[in-house]
């Protein structure tokens, strides 16, 4: 009997070139899958400073595992520290919070220097060290004596008068930009009273004397009102921006009893002696522009005193400003001003005082 002739191997049985050629046709198909993935993700791929990322679509971030992020809901809040809370109107429109109005600026301040400061040229120095920003000078002091040469025969007679270098001196400060204030103490004067005895107070046959045995001129007499008007009228005419009033009315101190009483101190009479007096000083600085401003003390004010003659309607006819004494008593002077029917409020206020503070908002005058 013969053989068969199929001696290969089992029928149906795979090789190994079988399987090779299997294990190659699914890599093939790997590979291109990877490819074809690579090419289609390589637009969602994000290069930053922590190197390459990739950023799948919505509809692929469940491949990822994450979650999408959720959106604030209006009107939501929570009480962590940090949270922001989401409000909108009806009108939907978005509220503003408006921004905090501006610190107000400091008023500033008047620095006292004498006369000699500016002769020699050291004043604006030192007001720029100060950081003034105006500059105050006595004119006339309480012995009567004069800054300046006037022309007034008075002065001339009580030989109270200046220099005239100190009058050139001055025309040419005053011509320029720092702003400029002349200190008058009126009647209160020790020395027009020793030589015209007319123009004084008087106490017996002699002249009357206050609290600093110092010698007064009478409010109520003209000539010495025409006298310090014309005074007043000098230092406007050399540019002075103002000129504040001292001791302007009757005084107030020492042994007023002993004043003799008539035409020269009728308190009757005072505040019209006073109001002649301011309408002269008024005229005379009105075709320069200056300032007339007044220095009261709050016993004026409060009623405390009557004897002055001072009255909140005369400062509030006559005074640009008024200069008060910062004694840290309330009311504060700006108060005061507004409970006497004074207006202008802070704006029209200098406080005095011996050493200015830096952040105020009221004009301060330093005065040693």
């Amino acid at each position: 009997m013969s053989r068969s002739n199929d001696v290969g191997g089992y029928r149906g049985r795979r090789t190994i070139t079988d399987i090779l050629k299997i294990i190659a046709a699914v890599l093939a198909v790997a590979v291109v899958v990877v490819l074809a993935g690579l090419l289609y993700l390589q637009k969602y791929i994000v290069y930053t400073d922590e190197g390459p990322k990739l950023e799948l679509p919505p509809f692929l971030q469940m491949f990822r595992g994450e979650e999408e992020p959720k959106e604030p809901s209006v009107g939501a809040s929570s009480s962590g520290v940090g949270d922001v809370s989401f409000t909108e109107d009806p009108a939907g429109s978005q509220q503003t919070v408006p921004d905090p109005p501006p610190e107000p600026e400091p008023a500033g301040f008047a620095l006292a220097l004498t006369v000699d400061q500016v002769l020699d040229g050291t004043a604006a120095a030192r007001l720029e060290e100060a950081g003034a920003s105006a500059l105050i000078l006595t004119m006339k002091d309480q012995s009567g004596k004069l800054a300046w040469l006037s022309s007034h025969d008075t002065a001339g007679r009580a030989r109270v008068n200046g220099r005239q270098e100190v009058n050139d001196a001055l025309v040419q400060w005053n011509g320029g930009d720092v702003y400029t204030i002349a200190r008058v103490c009126c009647f209160r004067d020790d020395s027009v009273p020793y030589f015209r005895n007319p123009l004084a107070l008087r106490r017996g046959n002699g002249n009357w004397r206050d609290e600093l045995g110092l010698r007064w001129m009478s409010p109520a007499n003209e000539e010495a009102q025409a006298y310090l008007a014309a005074l007043c009228g000098e230092l406007a005419a050399m540019g002075f921006d103002e000129i504040v009033l001292e001791d302007f009315s009757f005084p107030i101190r020492g042994k007023l009893e002993n004043i003799n009483t008539g035409d020269s101190y009728d308190p009757a009479s005072f505040g019209q002696a006073l109001e002649s007096f301011l309408d002269q000083v008024q005229q005379a600085a009105a075709p320069y522009g200056t300032k007339i401003s007044l220095r009261v003390e709050r016993d004026t004010l409060v009623g405390a005193e009557t004897a002055s003659g001072v009255t909140a309607p005369l400062l509030e006819r006559f005074a640009a400003r008024i200069w008060m004494v910062q004694d840290g008593l309330l009311p504060a002077p700006a108060d005061l001003l507004a409970q006497v029917g004074i207006a202008g409020g802070p704006d029209r206020l200098v406080e005095v005082t011996a050493a200015h503070q830096d952040e105020s908002q009221i004009f301060q005058a330093e005065i040693p």
